[in-house]
């Protein structure tokens, strides 16, 4: 799959005690992708409409009430806007992309700003449609179960790759490239949407984590596979224990030196998700480097 249009949405939040922790690397890692890539990289603010955030107050606080309230997240929803601009133009500052508004208009790198009020899910789920990747910040997750708005959006309903990035990812990362493989729809599209990326890697190597079931296809298939491709691959299975499937692949994400983890998200089903946890839940709570993920 050739990247030529990358989504970065940005959505101004700002944590005091970090401010560059949510967004930042985020749009730092968009546009390391559009320069390798030769891609667009459009920066995508979204913001709710005041009418929708009214309709979803409680009916029972009274009117003055609720246009105090709202004010207030008027306010809010400008300094959001203003520094999500800011970090635009600070990064795009530093890394210089060209701007471009329009396709077709030139070949290579280029980025540009857009703003729009909606609401939130369907904006970002209709835009991100129509990119080949998505880019989004890993945000400090409670527990394994929590999923912040934009990327629950971005993962089920766009269906396109996302791409989460941590603080650390840095801007050589896609060289020692890490697939979690457990023969499903969703693993064997993130490995079909990764591909640029697999291609360039100096290592691959699968990872499969045995719980008992054999599956089909294995990860020596997808080993042959990737070599159709030109990619040279190498595989691991590990016995499943008593620690989580998602902890055990973290565990030898990191001693395959890997910085990128391709895997499918949430491929199993209710029930097992509920009995074995969630490792798409895992990875992305405690994850450490960049993962491609696709539902």
């Amino acid at each position: 799959m050739a990247i030529r249009k990358i989504l970065v949405p940005l959505s101004g939040q700002y944590d005091p005690e970090d401010p560059e922790s949510l967004e930042q690397p985020a749009l730092e890692t968009g546009f390391v992708l559009g320069r390798r890539f030769d891609a667009h990289v459009e920066v995508f603010c979204i913001e709710a409409e005041r009418s929708d955030t009214r309709t979803q107050l409680a009916p029972w606080i009274p009117g003055a009430a609720v246009d105090e309230l709202l004010d207030t997240i008027d306010v809010e929803s400008d300094r959001r806007r203003h520094r999500a601009r800011t970090l635009f133009d600070t990064v795009s500052a530093r890394l210089k992309p060209p701007a471009l508004s329009q396709p077709g208009a030139k070949e290579g790198f280029s980025a540009n700003f857009i703003e729009r009020v909606g609401e939130v899910r369907r904006s970002l789920a209709v835009r991100g449609r129509l990119a080949d990747i998505i880019v989004t910040a890993r945000p400090p997750l409670a527990t394994d179960t929590d999923r912040p708005l934009m990327l629950e959006v971005a993962l089920r309903e766009t269906g396109r790759p996302v791409l989460i990035c941590s603080k650390t990812t840095g801007e050589t990362f896609g060289q020692h490239v890490a697939v979690a493989w457990n023969g499903s729809a969703e693993a064997s599209r993130a490995v079909a949407m990764a591909m640029d990326f697999l291609a360039a890697a100096e290592d691959v190597v699968v990872i499969t984590i045995n719980e008992g079931e054999p599956f089909e296809p294995n990860a020596e298939n997808l080993v042959d596979f990737l070599r159709w491709h030109g990619v040279g691959a190498r595989s691991i299975t590990l016995d499943s224990t008593a620690v989580s499937a998602g902890d055990i692949l973290l565990e030898q994400i990191g001693e395959a030196g890997a910085d990128m983890l391709v895997m499918g998200a949430y491929t199993r089903d209710r029930i097992r998700r509920l009995i074995f946890g969630s490792v798409t839940g895992t990875v992305l709570s405690r994850a450490t480097l960049p993962v491609l993920m696709v539902d």
